[in-house]
């Protein structure tokens, strides 16, 4: 009894030195979480100044930073990379930390350059720029040598300037540094480091006008440069900062807090950077490729007006400032719509700037970027219709101003980008129950009639059916003006052929009939083909057909699949599913396969949406390979409907679609070699021969798993490459027989439907050039020879500079 009490008194005492130990975790718990709620929201709206708020924030940090140095430190660079928009406000904070305790500003400086160079192992390109600008920034709060930052810098542009170094690496870097000078060019401009800056400045200029920028017509979205220029992002921060230098660095955006501390900061001595030297192995990083700075209004578009902000012209350095801004908000809040339009609504600075126009600006700006805009466009879709609801009374108009502007410059857009800008329109218009001044744009039915491939009435055409996918025919008649009617697209439906027996397909239809009454009695594949055996193999309604495949059999079976199928997307898919025997036993070869997409075609000529999903279909049940799909969107039989967007969507689906299957099949083969590595592992380790037997079976088994999977994804590339391939070749083939056939007719060349037709192709290149590039010496020795038009060949020179 007398060790029992002994046992539980010990075990009452082990119990409070835990719950001790627990309280004490707790409480660090809790005081990082208040420190790093202080740290995250300084700098929001407040009844005290922020010149106040900065100074207590700085008395409670000073009071804990011996115990939570590590944790203070690491959470001023988080929250300096995670809200740009207050980056200002933190450097303010690092400098009156300095102030108060020395060391703590050169332990930061030394946290800041590891963080660097773990961002550039990651490639976390954008918080990598944040973060230079961050350091940069701390000169204006004396914590960091003005020549030790110019050392940094001149790190990053030598490299750059070295010879070899592939272009986009090297415009990162000036980028870079660029981005910077907007918050440190008023400080080294009054400094004695004026002289270092200056030969910095000089430097930056010689290489960025000896870029070249082949690549420009590929990602360009007008090609003209009337009213406004398109300027390449590198060129147009050039043009802006040099305007500022001019103006003797001014801007009219950025809140500088440490201003009000100057006297203060000025007391503090200045730390030198930690050495720092970039990666060895940087060139073979993927680094941020070029853009072009989209721009649809400039300072006459806005109201003048007392109340009305003036807006800056293109080349100001305020410009590039407020989309800098924006983009950050959007940046780290593109997860949550809601949350993303409100923070939107809340930068500071909207009595010193039209938001509204920016906002447009630069959604529209992510919305129509090409290649493929950084987010989805469902996500710049959400955030306009987000917008306009809350700001109701003023970013609508604006809007309509920026779709006005757009839709007069369709006859220079981009093919790519002017389907975009439709399916955009059409989610705005369902959102918003149609209303549209369309009054304005009655001049599109007039073109209708007089010019039926104008621009114009093809967008409106385009807009409707995108309609069509996301309401009724009906309900889009009634809302639509009647004089815009005759722009719908034909009521969707299916076209059954042996709905009707008529003379010409009479032995068909009754063959059709036959095969519905053997699928409603669920008889075998043996008795349902049966049915068809009245049909000859090589000839329907008289024509004479290649006799290798069924086609009339084929006609029959897909028809009548469909028929059964058609009620619903999960119909088709049951249907395709069950019957999938009988479709490959009438299609034994490619031509058959793209004869059956031919009939499946028919069936739905007035239900694209249907045709596309078929695509998905055929491709997921494996009825139909990549390549016959190819091959039909590109053959004569399809020409008729080169110009329609259903038609390059079913192009982008097959191409996705073996991406993903390669991806797929990557990851099961990775997964099997890991179980492999296992398994032999446990058979070395067997403790005796029976059980090692066993084991060694287990891994002959994963072997085979691991060959299984290695000769899928040779066939998966195979397939890919076959894709590519058939694609460009007829890309080149088409574009060369309408250069032929125009020079010989004498007409003009560069037709709408060369330059559509052609736009296409850059875009398939510049989409996909992760998988394109692969390719680069096949393309280049079989299809992309010096002897093709220099018209089509220029295309695939500009992909070669857009990937260097």
């Amino acid at each position: 009894q007398h060790y029992k009490s002994i046992t539980f008194i010990e075990n009452m005492e082990v119990e409070q030195v835990r719950i001790q130990r627990k309280r004490k975790f707790d409480e660090d718990d809790d005081l990082n979480t208040r420190l790093e709620e202080l740290i995250k929201r300084i700098g929001e709206k407040s009844q005290e100044s922020l010149e106040t708020n900065l100074e207590r924030l700085v008395d409670i940090l000073d009071q804990e930073i011996t115990t939570k140095k590590e944790f203070i430190l690491n959470s001023l660079v988080k929250n300096a990379i995670g809200q740009p928009e207050k980056m200002t406000i933190y450097s303010t904070l690092v400098g009156l930390l300095n102030v108060k305790m020395f060391s703590t500003g050169g332990e930061f400086l030394v946290l800041i350059m590891e963080r660097l160079g773990t961002l550039i192992d990651d490639a976390e390109w954008r918080s990598v720029q944040l973060l230079i600008r961050f350091l940069a920034d701390l000169i204006n709060c004396n914590v960091v040598l003005g020549a030790s930052l110019l050392g940094l810098f001149d790190t990053f542009i030598a490299t750059a300037a070295q010879p070899g170094v592939k272009p986009s690496m090297r415009d990162f870097l000036l980028y870079s540094v660029m981005q910077c000078l907007p918050w440190i060019g008023l400080h080294f401009s009054d400094s004695k480091d004026q002289v270092e800056f200056d030969r910095l400045l000089d430097i930056l200029e010689t290489e960025i006008e000896k870029r070249e920028k082949h690549y420009m017509p590929s990602i360009r979205v007008w090609s003209s440069d009337n009213p406004l220029p398109q300027i390449e992002y590198m060129d147009s921060l050039w043009l802006q900062i040099k305007n500022m230098r001019n103006n003797n660095w001014e801007d009219n955006w950025i809140i500088r807090p440490y201003v009000a501390f100057e006297s203060k900061l000025e007391s503090s001595l200045q730390h030198p950077l930690p050495q720092f030297e970039l990666p060895a192995d940087l060139e073979h990083t993927q680094f941020p490729l070029p853009t072009v700075v989209f721009r649809i209004f400039d300072t006459p578009d806005v109201p003048n007006r007392p109340e009305v902000p003036k807006l800056p012209r293109f080349n100001s350095i305020d410009r590039f400032l407020v989309e800098d801004a924006i983009m950050n908000v959007i940046n780290s809040k593109n997860m949550t719509k809601k949350e993303c339009a409100e923070s939107l609504l809340r930068i500071s600075g909207r009595s010193s700037m039209p938001l509204n126009y920016m906002l447009v600006e630069v959604l529209f700006g992510g919305l129509l970027e090409l290649p493929v805009p950084r987010y989805s466009e469902l996500f710049y879709g959400s955030i306009l219709v987000q917008l306009c609801q809350l700001m109701a009374d003023h970013l609508p108009q604006v809007l309509a101003q920026a779709v006005a502007y757009v839709y007069e410059r369709l006859d220079t857009m981009n093919t790519v980008l002017v389907d975009r800008f439709g399916s955009w329109f059409a989610y705005f218009l369902s959102n918003f129950k149609y209303h549209w001044t369309w009054s304005e744009w009655e001049e599109c039915v007039k073109l209708n009639q007089t010019d039926p491939n104008h621009p114009k009435p093809k967008f409106l055409k385009e807009v409707f059916l995108k309609l069509l996918w996301l309401t009724f025919y009906e309900k889009l008649k009634d809302v639509i003006p009647e004089e815009f009617v005759t722009l719908l697209p034909v009521k969707p439906g299916y076209n059954h052929k042996f709905a009707e027996i008529t003379p010409e397909n009479r032995l068909q239809a009754q063959c059709a009939k036959a095969l519905i009454e053997s699928i409603k009695n669920k008889e075998g594949l043996d008795m349902m083909l049966g049915s068809l055996d009245p049909l000859p193999d090589g000839a329907i309604d008289g024509r004479e057909l290649d006799p290798v495949y069924p086609e009339a059999k084929l006609e029959v079976v897909v028809q009548t699949i469909l028929r059964v199928g058609c009620k619903s997307i999960s119909h088709i898919s049951v249907a395709l599913n069950r019957f999938r025997d009988l479709i490959m036993a009438v299609m034994p070869n490619q031509d058959a396969k793209v004869c059956c997409l031919k009939i499946t075609f028919s069936f739905f000529k007035t239900n694209h949406q249907l045709m596309c999903i078929m695509i998905e279909k055929y491709l997921n049940f494996q009825l139909i390979e990549p390549s016959c799909i190819v091959s039909w969107i590109f053959s004569p039989y399809m020409l008729p409907h080169f110009d329609r967007l259903y038609l390059w969507q079913m192009l982008d689906t097959t191409i996705k679609f073996c991406i993903k299957r390669c991806d797929r099949i990557k990851v099961e083969l990775e997964k099997s070699k890991v179980k492999l590595n296992d398994k032999k592992e446990q058979e070395a380790g067997a403790p005796d021969p029976d059980i090692a037997e066993k084991r060694k079976q287990l891994v002959q088994a994963a072997e085979e798993e691991v060959d299984h999977y290695v000769k899928l994804l040779e066939d998966a590339e195979r397939s890919q490459k076959e894709v590519f391939l058939i694609v460009v070749q007829r890309f080149i083939m088409i574009l060369t027989d309408h250069i032929v056939r125009s020079e010989q007719e004498s007409r003009y060349t560069q037709t709408l439907w060369f330059r559509c037709t052609r736009d296409r192709l850059r875009q398939t290149l510049v989409k996909y050039r992760r998988e394109v590039k692969r390719y680069m010496v096949t393309l280049q020795t079989l299809l992309f020879t010096p002897e093709i038009e220099p018209k089509i060949l220029e295309c695939f020179t500009q992909f070669k500079g857009y990937i260097a």
